[in-house]
Formats: C-alpha cells, structure tokens, sequence
C-alpha cells in the first residue's frame, strides 16, 4: 500500500508533511496540484469543490491538513508492521 500526498510546492503544510514523511522512512507518492489538473480536480472533488490541501490519502483513508499526531496515527495503522507477541 502505497501512499500519496497532495498539495503544492509554495505551501508550508504540505512541505511539513512530506518532510515528516521523508524523516519518518515512508514511500509516498505527491502530486503537485497547481501542476497536475487531474490531482487538482481530485482534492477539488474530495473536499465538497475547495482546494484543501495537504491532503493525504493511504486506502480508502482521507485527510485533510493532517497534524503531526494524525498523521502518525495513520502510519501506525496503515503502514508501519505489527509486532506481535510470541
């Protein structure tokens, strides 16, 4: 499962998020929206017809402006293993 991030290049939001992204070792596909109409009409058509952004997506999981803290949950959900006790 492979994440994807939206937003643009000039927003500090979503330079924080892909820089926690980066730090925290997670692959993650961005889709700059001011360059990419089809990324653009999808944050458009995910959040009732307004640019929001970042916005993260990771299987049928949407966020919008994540915090740090939501964020970390949905890696700890999503897409860091599960250790189980033996």
């Amino acid at each position: 499962m492979r994440m994807q991030v939206y937003g643009t290049d000039w927003c500090r939001l979503t330079f924080v998020v892909r820089e926690y992204l980066t730090r925290s070792r997670v692959e993650y596909d961005y889709y700059n929206i001011d360059d990419d109409a089809n990324a653009h009409d999808f944050v458009v058509s995910m959040n009732d017809g307004r640019r929001r952004f970042p916005m993260v997506v990771i299987e049928e999981r949407v966020l919008t402006n994540p915090t740090l803290a939501e964020l970390q949950k949905l890696l700890d959900d999503n897409v860091r293993p599960r250790h189980r006790r033996v």
